[in-house]
């Protein structure tokens, strides 16, 4: 029997490591519904797949995780695609589209990110190359780099 607490990977955005608590993996097909009037059967088209997309509801604990949460933040509002890990995919490279970090009062050490990633490639199983992680680090580097200096 497998241990998934011991063998769920941490997850990371752009190098920048987290917990998840909870993801949401959201894809499937573009269909065109035509109906007919008086008719008794419906005429579907299919138009390709939906892009698809994967919510996060990330956390960061522990005496640091104020400053880590705000390298997070840098590296999601970086420009073009990151390098994507979660606890039970693969790689990707992925636009993070919106995120928010929620923090509580009585919940010292502890910031919540929640997430919306939009993989770069829609294809089930695809895996990333070598083109793909220059690609990420090229445009994400020097992006997160000015991003977290502005931070400070």
């Amino acid at each position: 029997m497998r241990n998934w607490e011991t063998t769920l990977r941490r997850a990371s955005y752009r190098g920048v490591a987290f917990w998840v608590d909870a993801e949401d993996f959201n894809s499937g097909k573009r269909l065109a519904i035509h109906e007919y009037a008086g008719g008794r059967q419906s005429y579907i088209e299919e138009m390709g797949l939906r892009t698809s997309s994967v919510e996060v509801t990330a956390y960061l604990v522990g005496d640091a995780a104020d400053i880590e949460a705000l390298v997070l933040q840098a590296a999601c509002q970086a420009a073009g695609p990151g390098l994507m890990m979660l606890p039970i995919d693969g790689a990707s490279l992925a636009y993070v589209e919106d995120f928010r970090r929620m923090r509580e009062k009585d919940r010292s050490g502890y910031v919540a990110f929640g997430f919306r990633a939009i993989p770069v490639n829609n294809t089930v199983g695809a895996s990333i190359g070598i083109g793909d992680v220059m690609l990420a680090v090229a445009t994400g580097i020097a992006s997160a780099a000015s991003g977290f200096s502005r931070l400070f």
